[in-house]
């Protein structure tokens, strides 16, 4: 009950923050979404993925600061999409991706924690995420920059 009104109270606010899709596809964590919504807690957090009849994967990432989301078409095994909330990010990641690693700037790093086809990590205060790095089985890595927010 909790959650589905933090969705909605925060509904306007998400249309507002910053959010990016990677790539474009089918298949991967974000396959299930297709047929089903699920939810993955990450402590006091919870990334909310949403399947739409068109085939658009919807994820919203919902923390004690805010909450964010973004769109797209399912992620490819080898794809992330992701969303900046304000003190986190989090997203979809495909079957091949290994980990998430977010780089931040002060000089910090924070691993996501990848579940379901889901990842997430905090961002401590006073810290800002400044890029995302996909590594893929293999170890193949691709680095995303984040646009700063105001």
């Amino acid at each position: 009950m909790l959650t589905l009104f933090a969705v909605s109270a925060a509904g306007a606010a998400a249309y507002l923050a910053v959010h990016s899709g990677l790539n474009a596809g089918a298949t991967g964590g974000a396959d299930k979404a297709r047929t089903r919504s699920h939810s993955t807690s990450f402590g006091p957090s919870t990334v909310l993925v949403t399947g739409r009849p068109s085939g658009v994967v919807c994820y919203r990432v919902i923390e004690p600061s805010g909450s964010s989301h973004g769109c797209r078409p399912p992620v490819k095994p080898s794809e992330i999409a992701y969303t900046v909330s304000p003190r986190a990010i989090g997203g979809v990641a495909g079957a091949d991706v290994t980990a998430v690693i977010v780089k931040l700037t002060l000089r910090g790093t924070k691993w996501a924690t990848i579940r379901d086809g889901v990842f997430y990590a905090d961002v401590p205060v006073p810290y800002r995420v400044r890029a995302v790095i996909k590594v893929l089985r293999g170890g193949t890595r691709e680095r995303f920059d984040v646009k700063p927010t105001q």
